[in-house]
């Protein structure tokens, strides 16, 4: 976990503090729902595009007080598909809730670790050892998170958070997905470790009461200000995140995400540089920005989502692209079996990616300021594919009884498609192919339980378009 290691620092993280302010009517403060659960982010979908509830959900970690509220609320009749997906969330809450300490550990193995990662909480070395204890107060929250991973010990998702009127602020790190995308993020993923510092968070995305800005819907916020490793060819740079999403329709979903690397070594810090880096001035730093979207349909008896993201450097720059259509409904011939979702969705990390023009090679997730690019220990911070890639990737998932989980992908395209050397992924231009495989579980002896268990397999192909070779890396992991 990364150290403050400057007087500016704390200083930004002090005017954070100072900027939130705020009076709230509920009272409870929950920890946060983190990315990575496949089956609960199928059921808070479910939920939300029925008409079930009505909170954002595409800025992960998603606040437990506000699932929590919202269904307490609900007073819609549910299908027995509907229902399902509300008990399961039901009873994930009643264990979230519990307050005073808890903890827990996990180990998990894997041969040939996944390098493009997606919104599934993948093993990311070949062992890993984890350990986790949480003390859960009415208004505050302490997680401890170690992890030992590759001969390394990290503190990261260790964080201190108190509940202040209808945000929370917290000291640490944890685990971010900003937008819709299942396969990836275009500007913050759970690819790379998560960044150490301050975040503020809205707690319940209850609608302004104002007539003038009702027209928004719910609507949530989440502010990061941290510190990038020291070990940067410019040190103690800063990395600030921004997001906003609402809902202005009950099938309309909207965000608005900011992200910028500024200050470190040989660089101005102050508040006349961050107001700078905010609005995007020249040479204030290396400034991403954009908006996504997540649109819920049906026709007849047949839902979908349309989705997409795109991300630039500043308004009008250098976009990066990302468009998904997914679907879902019960299974209803095979009794084991509950529901299902499927989505496909379609990535460029090239800038300018409706242009297809080479010239821009090398462009996205690097500035000159910055020469490390956008990463946080040598890892992108947005897609995994990093950039100047092409990805397509058809996942699903299916849920049976007793919270089983029967998920696969199959991804292929283009990595580094200008041969790059700034690009960690792959260092040549590659054809990819990429399929994987899982089972999730819960193991009991008798009525005991064993706990969760999470096995699956997977294949890795890199074809060297450049040295004309070929490297199959098949996958197997336990966790």
């Amino acid at each position: 976990m990364a150290v403050v290691k400057n007087f500016k620092f704390r200083f930004l993280l002090l005017f954070m503090f100072i900027l939130l302010s705020s009076q709230s009517q509920h009272v409870q403060a929950s920890p946060w729902a983190i990315p990575g659960n496949l089956i609960l982010r199928h059921d808070i979908q479910v939920l939300v595009d029925s008409g079930v509830i009505n909170i954002p959900i595409t800025t992960w970690p998603l606040a437990w007080g506000d699932i929590a509220y919202n269904l307490s609320k609900t007073e819609q009749e549910m299908t027995s598909f509907e229902l399902a997906s509300f008990q399961r969330i039901k009873k994930a809450l009643l264990k979230e809730e519990i307050g005073g300490i808890s903890a827990n550990t996990s180990l998990k193995f894997a041969k040939n670790p996944e390098t493009i990662t997606s919104f599934n909480d993948s093993v990311g070395a070949r062992s890993e050892i984890e350990g986790e204890s949480t003390y859960l107060g009415k208004n505050f929250a302490i997680n401890l998170h170690v992890k030992k991973a590759g001969g390394e010990t990290v503190f990261d998702e260790s964080y201190i958070a108190v509940a202040l009127g209808d945000y929370s602020i917290s000291l640490g790190s944890k685990k971010n997905w900003w937008g819709p995308g299942w396969g990836g993020s275009l500007i913050l993923s759970t690819n790379a470790n998560p960044i150490s510092g301050i975040s503020i968070e809205r707690i319940f995305s209850d609608p302004f009461e104002s007539k003038l800005l009702n027209w928004i819907g719910p609507w949530d916020l989440s502010l990061l200000l941290g510190e990038l490793e020291h070990s940067r060819t410019r040190s103690d740079a800063l990395f600030f995140g921004m997001r906003i999403g609402s809902r202005p329709l009950t099938n309309l979903e909207i965000g608005f995400s900011k992200t910028s690397l500024f200050c470190g070594e040989n660089r101005p810090c102050g508040f006349s540089s961050f107001s700078d880096m905010l609005l995007d001035k020249t040479d204030s730093g290396y400034n991403l920005s954009g908006f996504d979207f997540r649109s819920s349909h049906h026709i007849k008896n047949f839902p979908f989502v349309l989705y997409g993201q795109i991300i630039g450097e500043g308004i009008s720059d250098n976009h990066l692209g990302l468009f998904g259509l997914e679907t879902w409904g019960p299974i209803n011939d095979f009794d084991q079996l509950e529901s299902y979702r499927v989505f496909l969705e379609a990535a460029s990390t090239s800038c300018e990616f409706y242009n297809n023009d080479d010239s821009k090679y090398g462009c996205a997730y690097h500035d000159s300021l910055y020469p490390d690019g956008y990463r946080y220990e040598g890892v992108n911070i947005g897609h995994s594919a990093d950039g100047d890639a092409l990805v397509l990737t058809l996942g699903g998932i299916i849920v049976a009884q007793n919270s089983q989980l029967i998920k696969s992908s199959l991804s292929l395209g283009k990595l580094n498609r200008g041969s790059n050397y700034l690009y960690k992924v792959s260092q040549n231009n590659n054809d990819f192919f990429k399929f994987d495989l899982g089972y999730e579980f819960d193991l009991f002896w008798f009525d005991i339980p064993l706990g969760n268990f999470d096995v699956g397999l997977g294949l890795d192909v890199m074809k060297d378009k450049v040295n004309n070779t070929t490297q199959k890396d098949p996958r197997i992991y336990v966790s």
